[in-house]
């Protein structure tokens, strides 16, 4: 391996590794704060594809009336939730944050569904599948009863992985040799 080589992918496990531990901290000890700030993003990234989606409205000359309506109408539903994610942050965060939940519990339901469908054609030993399957189908279960809690419990432990994956970056930044 090249000098330089190692040298950008040392720099980017370090850069990787700052940002992680920042964001992931972010999201551990100000919860609220981040789930807002993630909100926001996501407001912003909506606006701006209204607004490309907009203005490609316009310069499409190949494009039939009835297509040119539609994209209008999709770009304007585009900018319409972004603006209202930027007028009641806490709203559209606490709406992220049940959103991860609601998620998060349907695909452990799915999960859990798929692996009882499929148990016949695994091998011999069974056990640890259905066990897994059942605890899929509960936690998923649980958390779709209490999407705000769940929600909570999923956006926390994002941002504990983080911080971890983060830190670990940072000390194999620093004991990389160079």
């Amino acid at each position: 391996m090249s000098e330089e080589f190692f040298t950008k992918v040392r720099r980017t496990i370090g850069f990787d590794g700052l940002i992680s531990t920042i964001i992931g901290a972010l999201i551990v000890f100000l919860p609220n704060r981040s789930a807002r700030a993630a909100a926001g993003m996501i407001g912003a990234a909506l606006i701006a594809v209204g607004l490309f989606k907009l203005i490609f409205v316009f310069r499409r000359d190949a494009e039939n009336g009835m297509a040119r309506l539609g994209n209008l109408i999709v770009s304007v539903i585009y900018l319409v939730a972004g603006i209202f994610i930027f007028v009641d942050m806490q709203s559209a965060a606490i709406s992220l944050i049940l959103v991860v939940g609601i998620l998060t519990g349907i695909t452990w339901l799915i999960e859990g569904f798929v692996q009882l469908a499929i148990l016949n054609k695994l091998a011999t030993n069974k056990t640890w599948s259905t066990i897994s399957a059942i605890i899929s189908i509960l936690g998923g279960a649980s958390i779709l009863f209490s999407p705000m809690w769940g929600g909570l419990v999923v956006w926390t432990f994002f941002g504990i992985t983080l911080l971890i994956i983060g830190i670990f970056k940072l000390i194999q930044y620093f004991t990389l040799k160079n």
